[in-house]
C-alpha cells in the first residue's frame, strides 16, 4: 500500500489513520447525541411550561364545567376572557407604559454615567488611579444586553424559535385544559391495573397542590407589584409603573427575582442621592418581608410550605442548567416533587391516607 507521495505506507501509518477516523466518528457521534439531548430538554421544558399554564386554566374551566358547560367551550371562554382582560389592560396602560419606558431608556444610561463619575471621584480621593470613560451609549448598552438576554432566554436562539415555543405552550395548555381525560388516561395506563386507582389519586393531589400554589403565587405577585409601584412613585423614581410591573413579574422566582428587580430602581435612586437609594432599598426590603411573612402565609395557607434552602437550591441548579425557563419552572417542579414525596413516601411510611387516617392497605 502506498501513500500520495508514492512511498509505501507502513503499518504504523495505517493504524494512525484508523485511530484518527475512529476519533472523528466518536466526536461526530457525541455531537449528534448532544444535539439530540438538547432538543429533548427544550421539548420537555416547553411541555412543562404548557402543563403549568394548563393547570392555571383548569381552575376556571373546572368551575364552568361543574355548571354543565362542556370543557372545550369552557376552555375557549376562559381563553377569550383572559385575552380580553390582557388586551384591555394593555390598551389602558400602554400610553403610560410607553412614556415611562422612554424615560427609563434615557435615565438609566445617565444614571450609570453619574454613578461611574461618583465612583471615580471617590477613588481619586483615596489615591486609586482610574481611567475616565464616556457615558455608555444606547448601542453599548444594547451590545451588553444581548448576551444577558441570551442567557435569560437560555435554550432559545432566535426570535422564530421563541414564537414557535410560545405557540406550542399555548396550544398544549389549551388542549390539556379542554380535554385532560385522554392525557390522564394515557398516563394511568402506563401502570398495572391494580395501581391505577392510586395513580389517579396521586395525579389529583399533584394538580391540587400545583393549582393552589400557582393561584397563591399569582396573587402574591399582583400585591407585590402594586406595593412596589406605589412605593417607587412616592419616592419619586422615574418609571415607577414599569418598574413595579417588572418587580411583580420577577417575584414569581423567589429570592433571585426580587434581587434582580431591585437593581434598576436602586441605580435610579443613586442618581437622586444616597437618601433616595436608601429609601428604595428600605422599600424593597419591607415589601419582601411583608410578602414573605404576611402575604404568602395568608394566601398559600393550605399549600405545602417549602424550606427556603430547598427553594434556593432548586432555582440555582435549574436556572444554571436550563437558563430562564429552568429558573421559571424550578419552584413548580419543587412543589410537584414535594407532593410526590408526601404522597408516595411519607404517608406510606406513616401508614396514613390523604385524610390523615390510618390506611388499611
Amino acid at each position: 500500500m502506498q501513500n500520495h507521495a508514492g512511498k509505501p505506507m507502513n503499518a504504523d501509518d495505517s493504524h494512525t489513520t484508523r485511530e484518527l477516523l475512529r476519533v472523528g466518528l466518536l466526536v461526530f457521534g457525541l455531537f449528534l447525541v448532544w444535539r439530540f439531548l438538547a432538543g429533548i430538554v427544550t421539548t420537555v421544558l416547553l411541555l412543562s411550561t404548557g402543563l403549568l399554564l394548563a393547570v392555571a386554566l383548569s381552575g376556571p374551566v373546572e368551575a364552568l364545567h361543574r355548571r354543565k358547560v362542556p370543557r372545550p367551550i369552557a376552555a375557549g371562554l376562559v381563553s377569550v376572557v383572559g385575552l380580553a382582560i390582557f388586551s384591555l389592560g394593555g390598551y389602558l396602560l400602554f400610553p403610560e407604559l410607553a412614556k415611562q419606558a422612554s424615560q427609563l431608556s434615557s435615565a438609566l444610561p445617565s444614571a450609570l454615567s453619574r454613578i461611574g463619575g461618583r465612583i471615580e471621584e471617590l477613588a481619586s480621593r483615596f489615591g486609586v488611579p482610574v481611567t475616565g470613560g464616556e457615558a455608555p451609549s444606547a448601542s453599548t448598552l444594547a451590545s451588553l444586553g444581548r448576551p444577558l438576554l441570551g442567557g435569560a432566554l437560555g435554550l432559545f436562539k432566535s426570535l422564530a424559535s421563541i414564537v414557535v415555543g410560545l405557540v406550542v405552550v399555548v396550544f398544549v395548555a389549551f388542549y390539556l385544559a379542554a380535554s385532560p381525560s385522554s392525557a390522564v388516561n394515557w398516563v394511568v395506563r402506563l401502570f398495572p391495573p391494580d395501581r391505577r386507582g392510586r395513580v389517579r389519586h396521586v395525579l389529583a393531589d399533584i394538580r391540587a397542590s400545583l393549582l393552589g400554589w400557582l393561584v397563591g403565587r399569582l396573587l402574591s405577585m399582583v400585591i407585590v407589584g402594586i406595593l412596589a409601584t406605589v412605593a417607587l412613585h412616592l419616592i419619586g423614581i422615574r418609571g415607577a409603573l414599569v418598574l413595579g410591573i417588572f418587580t411583580g413579574l420577577a417575584a414569581f422566582v423567589p429570592f433571585v427575582g426580587p434581587i434582580v428587580a431591585a437593581i434598576p430602581p436602586l441605580l435610579l435612586g443613586l442618581v437622586g442621592g444616597p437618601l433616595d437609594a436608601l429609601w428604595v432599598l428600605l422599600a424593597y426590603v419591607t415589601i419582601q418581608q411583608v410578602e414573605g411573612n404576611l402575604i404568602t402565609p395568608l394566601i398559600m395557607e393550605k399549600t405545602a410550605s417549602l424550606h427556603p434552602a430547598i427553594v434556593i437550591v432548586a432555582v440555582t441548579v435549574l436556572g444554571t442548567a436550563f437558563g430562564f425557563l429552568g429558573a421559571l419552572l424550578a419552584l413548580p417542579a419543587t412543589v410537584v416533587a414535594a407532593a410526590l414525596v408526601e404522597e408516595l413516601w411519607f404517608r406510606r411510611l406513616e401508614g396514613t391516607n390523604a385524610e390523615g387516617t390510618v390506611d388499611a392497605r
